[in-house]
Order: structure tokens, then C-alpha cells, then sequence
């Protein structure tokens, strides 16, 4: 959910941001989508289904332009997200004192957090293209408040070189992913497998102090989620093929983007948390 929590072992806070996605990756494993408009396994595509596709109306547009309007919605969620990250660094006094003030409400929007993704993965159907657009940027304004005081403890610049670090390998992953011919649809459970036990350990490294487990939970956390980023972006093609008619492909486009935007705040998180502990 794109925050830290308070933990006296590591610097003061421990990454809780794998939960959310955690809880939406689950959603795509099962069968969150069932409907004639998904298939609850993206990769599993036959000749057979794409044709139909192609005979209903379902490319409304092409690949390319599928793909670009994925990243494009992914930016403008990191754009929300860090812009208001941003103004809680400039304006450290205001923002701290905020956070002392509605602690009750910071972790409200981190319950909002999970709520928001799980409606977006399990009613995505229900929802209107519109709607889910809508849903999407409103976690991304509630996210960039649960990503604020990860930023002020880290300062802007530490900041800002995670966000550039970040930037180049979420970009060499997906560059990867785009055009890799290794068949990667088996990497979501056992990525996903990963994460919860990087979770497991983070509780228990947290209770009994275990040296070094920061840079050992921020390490596993960045290589997870370098693969995560993988897994999303060979992902886009499926998602397209699997989109029958313009409204679907809407939805998916926000599905898909919604992916790699938790995959680039995880990645940005962990990365974070290595170059703070570096710094300290």
C-alpha cells in the first residue's frame, strides 16, 4: 500500500507496500476475472478465442496504441502519487505535523488502500471504464499521502536518486519483458510466493531484530519486483488479446496499467529503503 510502518529495527520503519499488491496479484491467480470480457488467466489464449475476438469487434485499436495508452495511465498515477510526495518533502513542518495530528486517518487510507485495489480487481466488470479510470486515480492521490512519510524520512535528495535509479531498471524491465521470448506465465505465483514470504520474514526480522535483515528484505524486495515488472509488461499483450470490444479494452488498459504503476512504487520503495540505509 505504498507505506512504512513503524519499526525500530529498521531505521524507523518497515515496507508494508508488497501487501497491496500482494492482495491484487492474488485476485488475477484466482479467478477474479470470469466473464466473457477476461479470462482468469491472461496467457491463456488459443487461436481459436483470438480469432473470435478479432470477428466480434474486439481490436478497437492496435497493440501499439493499446500499449501506449497502458503507460500512459501509469504515468499519470506516479505523476498524482509523487507530486503530492513532493509537496509533503517541501513542506516537511506542515506534513509532519498533519501526520501527528490524523494518525487515526493515515492508517484509515492505508485500509483505503487495499480496499481500492480490491475492488478493482475483483468488480472490474460491474465497473464503467470511466469509473475504473476514476478509482485508479483517486488510489493514486491516497497513495501518494501513505508514500509521504516515506519520502520525508528518506529527504529529497535520497529521494530523488531512488526515483531515477527506479526509473532506469523499472525501465530495462519492462524493455525486457516487452521483448522476451521466454514463456514467463508461470512466474506469478512463484513471484507471488516470494513476496508473501518476504513479508513472513520482514514480521519476523521485525520481532526478534535480525542483523542485517533490512538489507536483505530490500534486496529480495527490489529482485521480486524487477521480476514483477517482467511478468506485467509480457502481460499487455495477453491483457489486449483477451479484450473483447472497446469498453473491455478500457478496462484492461487500467487493469494493466494499475500493475506496473504497484510494480514501479514497490520497486521505488525498496530501493528507497536500500539508499537509506546506505545514507544512515
Amino acid at each position: 500500500m505504498g507505506l512504512f510502518s513503524k519499526n525500530d529495527n529498521n531505521n524507523g520503519y518497515t515496507d508494508l507496500s508488497g501487501m497491496q499488491y500482494g492482495g491484487y496479484q492474488q485476485n488475477m491467480q484466482g479467478n477474479a476475472y470470469n466473464g466473457n470480457a477476461y479470462n482468469s488467466n491472461p496467457y491463456d489464449q488459443t487461436a481459436y478465442a483470438q480469432q473470435a475476438m478479432q470477428g466480434f469487434g474486439g481490436s478497437s485499436m492496435s497493440l501499439s496504441e493499446y500499449t501506449s495508452k497502458v503507460y500512459l495511465q501509469m504515468f499519470i498515477g506516479l505523476a498524482i502519487t509523487f507530486g503530492i510526495g513532493l509537496a509533503a518533502v517541501l513542506n516537511p513542518d506542515t506534513a509532519l505535523q498533519l501526520l501527528a495530528d490524523h494518525v487515526e486517518v493515515f492508517l484509515v487510507l492505508c485500509l483505503v488502500e487495499v480496499v481500492m485495489v480490491f475492488v478493482l480487481g475483483l468488480f472490474i466488470q460491474k465497473l464503467s471504464s470511466t469509473a475504473a479510470t476514476v478509482l485508479f486515480y483517486a488510489y493514486s492521490v491516497v497513495n501518494g499521502i501513505t508514500v509521504a512519510p516515506a519520502l520525508l524520512l528518506a529527504g529529497l535528495d535520497t529521494a530523488f536518486w531512488a526515483l531515477a535509479v527506479t526509473g532506469g531498471i523499472f525501465g530495462l524491465m519492462s524493455l525486457v519483458g516487452a521483448v522476451t521470448k521466454m514463456d514467463v506465465s508461470k512466474w506469478g505465483s512463484v513471484l507471488m510466493f516470494g513476496l508473501i514470504g518476504l513479508l513472513v520474514y520482514s514480521v519476523i526480522a521485525m520481532i526478534f531484530r535480525i542483523p542485517m535483515s533490512d538489507l536483505i528484505i530490500s534486496i529480495v524486495g527490489i529482485i521480486l519486483f524487477m521480476g514483477f515488472t517482467i511478468y506485467d509488461t509480457k502481460k499487455i499483450k495477453a491483457f489486449y488479446s483477451s479484450s473483447f470490444g472497446a469498453e473491455a479494452q478500457k478496462k484492461t488498459v487500467i487493469i494493466a496499467a494499475l500493475q506496473l504503476y504497484l510494480d514501479f512504487i514497490n520497486l521505488f520503495l525498496y530501493i528507497l529503503r536500500l539508499m537509506s540505509r546506505n545514507r544512515n
